[in-house]
């Protein structure tokens, strides 16, 4: 018997379990979820123009709150993906457009995304979809976007049992790696944080990064 994929172990369930699990209630939650969000203050100040030319997706987008956010401050034209159909409901009844689906097949054109945001999603991929998640933002940014990620980070590979359900793992390692070894791609902020406080630790076992990098495919020192 083959073992299925944690893609498609989300797909059929655990996304909609790690939604309802997850989900913010009540606007004093989601105002608290918004102070504490570690790339808010990044993208919304990033150098792009407001308006709705700028295209921003992001991956493992819950219930769209960032999206909304973004949207609301900046006027930029803002959709999502995520595993669970729940989540992308509760996406869609608040506005913006969601997407059912995963990070190793992004439903867009080539060069068509100003910002891709991974909203801690990463470290439930299976390992040999990271070859493919990676080549997928490449087709869709455009030569000069931005690319944010948050999750888990170490600089040494790790796997844990995944603590709601048996046969599938967790994972960290560094995932900016997974573009910043690509001469296209720097890497323009790192911080590392507490998991839950988002203070500084010298605690690894905690720590989690928000990690801001741009596709510069253009040559620096040309005109």
């Amino acid at each position: 018997m083959t073992t299925p994929s944690q893609r498609q172990v989300f797909l059929e369930g655990e996304g909609d379990a790690w939604f309802q699990r997850n989900r913010l209630a009540d606007a004093d939650q989601v105002a608290h979820w918004i102070d504490q969000d570690p790339l808010a203050e990044w993208l919304e100040n990033l150098p792009l123009p407001h308006g709705p030319e700028v295209s921003v997706f992001e991956v493992g987008c819950g219930q769209g709150i960032r999206l909304a956010r973004l949207s609301l401050a900046k006027g930029w034209s803002v959709a999502g993906l995520d595993p669970s159909e729940k989540a992308i409901a509760a996406v869609n009844a608040a506005g913006c457009k969601g997407m059912v689906g995963t990070a190793e097949a992004l439903p867009l054109a080539d060069r068509s995304v100003d910002l891709l945001i991974y909203g801690f999603c990463l470290y439930l991929c299976d390992r040999d979809d990271l070859f493919r998640i990676a080549a997928e933002a490449h087709r869709v940014l455009k030569p000069e976007a931005w690319l944010a990620i948050l999750d888990f980070w170490s600089p040494h590979q790790s796997m844990n049992p995944y603590h709601h359900r048996s046969g599938i793992q967790s994972y960290k390692d560094d995932l900016p790696a997974m573009f910043s070894w690509h001469p296209s791609y720097i890497v323009t902020d790192h911080h590392l944080r507490h998991h839950t406080t988002c203070s500084y630790t010298d605690e690894p076992q905690e720590w989690v990064a928000a990690t801001l990098l741009r596709r510069c495919d253009f040559v620096y020192g040309q005109t």
